[in-house]
């Protein structure tokens, strides 16, 4: 039997992590996989731990490196992981997590078992931020084995299922044929497509097992901010990211999960909004209410809005965040932001 897995890891500047990373690859039980590592031109000496593990490592002759001369970003990076791919399955490893032993041997079993497009393991996140290296999990256990299940249920709640592309085996056969990939930005690329990747996939199963353990490091990306200071140019193309969701929307816009869908990118709004007041003595350039309001507008009319079958007073109400003056809207937004801890 060939490998059917790739573990895609997109390498940038982890010298402290990629060793930790690659081992828990490496030393995985399920015994068919190809580790396919792409180096978006890192200069930190990340990408030498690599090249000693394809010489020294039982496994190495399985370990694919491939070099950009120049740094894209994680998008594009994502997007190249995806073509260079030969397997049946594609499983995104960030460069600063590891994945327990027997992870992809739990996820394949599931993936054969019942033909899926995507199965998601539980994971652990590991906060290195804070004191103690707090530790929270996130358990699921459910199949969606009907046609629109899955968006239904990713759709019925704002913690519906995490916005993040690790974690998933993916047929990549499936994933191909949607068409789909990352946007060229480093912010919420994954966000941007898993978003999307729901509304196509028809049978995906989630396990209780925990396979991936994620660690909040003070420099990764997904936080993008250093001690002192957020960046504004940061938190704008993350706001980018979203409004590329919401102009997404026309395709599924008769789905009866569509308001839904709606509700949870407007309230991803409403929470960048309220981490903005929360911290805007620290960005700078300082965002104004006319900016944070606009942040809110809905990509839906009024109309479209009232005329929407469920969620409608949640829809119309976030419309409205979008369409008062400024001052008011983010009055309204500090109100409910303090009410939910937020701010």
């Amino acid at each position: 039997m060939g490998n059917d897995v790739t573990i895609a890891i997109p390498l940038y500047k982890a010298k402290k992590y990629i060793k930790e990373c690659l081992n828990s690859a490496l030393v995985q039980s399920y015994p068919y996989i190809d580790f396919l590592v792409i180096d978006d031109a890192g200069d930190d000496g990340s990408v030498d731990f690599v090249v000693q593990m394809q010489a020294g490592h039982p496994r190495g002759k399985d370990i694919r490196l491939i070099r950009h001369t120049q740094n894209v970003g994680i998008g594009k990076t994502r997007n190249h992981l995806i073509a260079e791919a030969k397997t049946k399955y594609l499983f995104f490893l960030d460069a600063d997590d590891i994945i327990a032993e027997n992870a992809i041997q739990i996820l394949h079993d599931a993936a054969e078992k019942y033909q899926t497009d995507l199965v998601y393991g539980s994971h652990e996140q590991i906060d290195m931020t804070k004191v103690g290296h707090h530790v929270i999990p996130f358990l699921y256990e459910q199949l969606f084995l009907k046609y629109d299940d899955y968006p239904i249920y990713v759709y019925r709640k704002y913690e519906g299922i995490q916005a993040t592309i690790w974690n998933a085996l993916i047929n990549l056969e499936w994933f191909r044929s949607t068409g789909l990939r990352f946007l060229p930005i480093n912010y919420w690329e994954d966000f941007a497509l898993t978003m999307d990747l729901a509304t196509y996939a028809s049978r995906v199963v989630l396990l209780s097992d925990v396979t991936y353990y994620y660690y909040r490091h003070s420099g990764s990306l997904s936080i993008a901010k250093d001690s002192n200071r957020y960046s504004k140019e940061n938190i704008q193309k993350t706001i980018g990211a979203i409004e590329w969701v919401k102009g997404n929307s026309d395709r599924i816009k008769q789905k009866s999960y569509f308001p839904g869908r709606m509700v949870k990118v407007l309230m991803t709004d409403f929470y960048i909004v309220c981490n903005v007041l929360k911290n805007k003595d620290r960005i700078q350039p300082a965002f104004s209410k006319r900016e944070l309001r606009d942040v809110m507008k809905s990509p839906l009319t009024f109309k479209e809005t009232i005329s929407l079958k469920s969620r409608r007073f949640e829809n119309l109400f976030l419309y409205m965040l979008g369409v008062l003056p400024s001052s008011i809207s983010i009055w309204i937004i500090t109100i409910l932001g303090k009410h939910r801890r937020l701010i």
